[in-house]
């Protein structure tokens, strides 16, 4: 697994900080890399660089 990914194309991800607060929108810009914290078959469990805990579909990143 590695440890950061790359993001190949701009794209828009909703996150929820907390159950019961507000889904916001999240926008990674495409080569933004990104922090692994878990993989799946999938997708990769990610964080951002404001703390954001990010689902990331495999076929997102280069």
């Amino acid at each position: 697994m590695s440890d950061t990914i790359t993001i190949k194309e701009t794209i828009t991800l909703k996150h929820q900080a907390n159950l019961g607060e507000e889904i916001e929108d999240v926008e990674l810009a495409a080569g933004q890399e990104l922090a692994v914290l878990k993989e799946w078959e999938s997708a990769y469990l990610v964080k951002d660089d404001d703390g954001k805990l990010l689902n990331v579909k495999k076929d997102l990143i280069s």
